[in-house]
């Protein structure tokens, strides 16, 4: 699905929404999901730091939060960010400046599909909260397969629905009630967060998202789900070999 009409390409509308809530992503970001957010990227860190790497890949990367987190966490890498939005780029390097990591972290605009980010460079690949907005969900895993070396790590954390019956319910209710209007109301955007529920919904969460994984070539793909369903990570290795083929999903 498209955030504002059916003429543009969905590349084109995502750039033009991040850009319009840029200066007020992070605030609402946060106070949407209770802070929850930020300890689900603290765990994709400690997963990404467990394999050492030299060079580390952060598609989507929005403002930097996870950038920055993998800066300051793996400090002898140098972290790549991309994103379609210049705006939320700015901001982002902004509060890369601050945190004092200018010199180990660039940021740059691109997305997935194109693949111009470098071919079998990357030790580590993250993706938070942003392949639900990718025009081509099949065209990003490649990219990202592309992306990384031989026996490089994936790691995605992406919104799901919980399948608890009572908590799925009222977990509904906030999603497509509430948290439209409040991040309508204080980001100026109501299309913008009306978009964020129905984008999740339309998501191939779960298993569905792991075939895709394994149809993209990946191997030993793994989900975590995190509060009952509301997200997951899902982790996944390019294979060594240049004949092995993906394994199953866990």
């Amino acid at each position: 699905m498209k955030p504002y009409n059916e003429t543009e390409s969905k590349k084109e509308q995502v750039r033009d929404m991040f850009d319009g809530i840029a200066r007020r992503y992070d605030l609402l970001n946060h106070l949407l999901s209770l802070g929850i957010d930020r300890g689900w990227r603290r765990r994709v860190v400690r997963r990404v730091r467990r394999g050492n790497p030299s060079e580390v890949l952060d598609m989507a990367t929005g403002t930097a939060d996870l950038a920055i987190m993998l800066g300051r966490a793996c400090r002898h890498a140098r972290i790549t960010g991309v994103d379609l939005s210049a705006r939320m780029l700015a901001v982002g390097r902004e509060k890369v400046a601050r945190a004092g990591l200018s010199d180990r972290i660039e940021l740059r605009e691109g997305d997935a599909e194109s693949g111009d980010y470098g071919t079998g460079r990357f030790d580590a690949a993250t993706v938070a909260f942003g392949v639900r907005n990718f025009e081509d969900i099949p065209g990003g895993i490649a990219g990202l397969f592309r992306a990384l070396k031989p026996g490089g790590r994936l790691y995605v954390l992406e919104f799901g629905m919980p399948k608890h019956k009572i908590f799925g319910a009222l977990y509904r209710f906030y999603f497509h009630r509430v948290l439209p209007r409040l991040g309508g109301l204080i980001s100026r955007d109501a299309k913008a967060y009306a978009y964020l529920p129905e984008s999740v919904e339309e998501f191939p969460y779960g298993e569905a998202f792991a075939r895709m994984l394994a149809e993209g070539g990946f191997a030993e793909c793994r989900i975590e789900h995190l509060f009952g369903g509301v997200a997951q990570i899902y982790s996944a290795t390019r294979p060594a070999g240049a004949g092995d083929t993906a394994g199953g999903c866990v």
